[in-house]
């Protein structure tokens, strides 16, 4: 019998909710999802990084959208850093990233990097560490004596002779270091304990040079939410940075720049609750379709159109961090087409108006 009632019930709540209509309950806000980008002030002038890709092979119109204003080059070019430096500084760009994995490359651009700046140079440079080359497993994780020895004997060996030169960029005294990837891939979550690996390092460099590290984790991904990472992963550092944007969905296309809003202010506020920085990073432009024909990414300022970065830069000072810092991806990654260096599209312009957009003072 209750059994029939049971049936009856679930029955009528069925045909109950069959009959309302969408006026009784409100179609969702949409306001709330799909909204224009205000243009926003800062009230100190932002701290701009810039993601630097090294070319050992000439870029070339097989995999970039857009042609070089120095035309196609590799970076070791006879003055090819002295332009770049140059063109950074009349855009405000504080510092360029550059990789390190280890490779005999990684190390040339730096020396290469510091020949080419003179006294009047503005921008400088930081490390972001790969861990990919330490080869770290689940059963032979970074933290255990023999890897961590490995680890820090890179520091004490190569980098912290660059990380002390006056051409390193600090913040707050502090040389800036980026360690990537933060976000595990599933097959390798154990790997690095990084709230022991960070840690370690931190203190092992403060006891060798008398200086504490501003450590900033790097996730290779875009719109996750923290709260799918485990805490090592972003609590460990003094700053987190998502730095990929690309999407694969036509409602982020569509909405892209109040998505990226929403999603944004989700990794500040839950940052902050643990002291930890959210780092904006904005693409001038993304255009892949030159570099993989078969790629179905969404495209945004793929015609060298500024209004899109407008709204990237003023998405990133709405949802800056405490160091005032936004990174820049890139500064020459020619194949997405994410270059703020100037091109044939576009030219100067990207480079006023990321002074414009960051500095307060032109």
């Amino acid at each position: 019998m209750k059994k029939i009632y049971f049936i009856i019930a679930l029955s009528a709540a069925v045909l109950s909710a069959a009959s309302c209509t969408k006026e009784q309950y409100g179609a969702p806000d949409k306001d709330k999802y799909v909204y224009d980008i205000p243009q926003t002030d800062l009230d100190k002038d932002a701290v701009l990084g810039c993601y630097y890709v090294n070319y050992n092979t000439e870029v070339s119109s097989s995999t970039s959208p857009e042609v070089p204003l120095l035309g196609y080059y590799k970076t070791a070019d006879a003055g090819v850093l002295e332009q770049h430096i140059d063109w950074a500084d009349s855009a405000g760009v504080d510092f360029f990233i550059f990789g390190w994995d280890k490779a005999s490359s990684d190390t040339a651009l730096v020396n290469s990097f510091i020949d080419a700046r003179s006294e009047e140079t503005g921008v400088k440079f930081a490390f972001c560490y790969n861990t990919s080359h330490l080869k770290v497993t689940n059963d032979s994780p970074l933290e255990s004596e023999n890897n961590y020895k490995k680890f820090i004997a890179e520091f004490v060996d190569v980098l912290a002779g660059y990380m002390l030169d006056d051409s390193y960029y600090r913040i707050d005294g502090k040389p800036v270091l980026l360690v990537t990837p933060a976000n595990l891939s599933s097959d390798a979550l154990l790997s690095i304990d990084f709230s022991k690996v960070i840690g370690q390092l931190r203190n092992d460099f403060k006891s060798f040079y008398g200086l504490d590290l501003y450590v900033i984790g790097q996730i290779t991904t875009g719109w996750v939410a923290p709260v799918n990472y485990a805490d090592h992963q972003i609590y460990s550092f003094d700053a987190v940075v998502p730095n990929t944007w690309k999407t694969r969905s036509y409602d982020l296309f569509y909405s892209y720049f109040s998505f990226l809003d929403i999603n944004w202010n989700n990794w500040k506020t839950t940052l902050a609750k643990r002291n930890v920085d959210f780092v904006p990073c904005v693409y001038p432009s993304f255009n892949d379709r030159v570099y993989d024909k078969k790629s179905y990414y969404y495209t945004f300022g793929d015609n060298g159109e500024l209004d899109d970065y407008i709204d990237f830069c003023n998405v990133a000072k709405r949802n800056i961090g405490s160091h005032n810092l936004v990174i820049i991806n890139s500064w020459n990654d020619w194949k997405y087409g994410t270059n703020l260096e100037p091109s044939d599209l576009k030219e100067g312009r990207f480079l006023d108006e990321t002074r414009a957009q960051f500095k307060l003072s032109e």
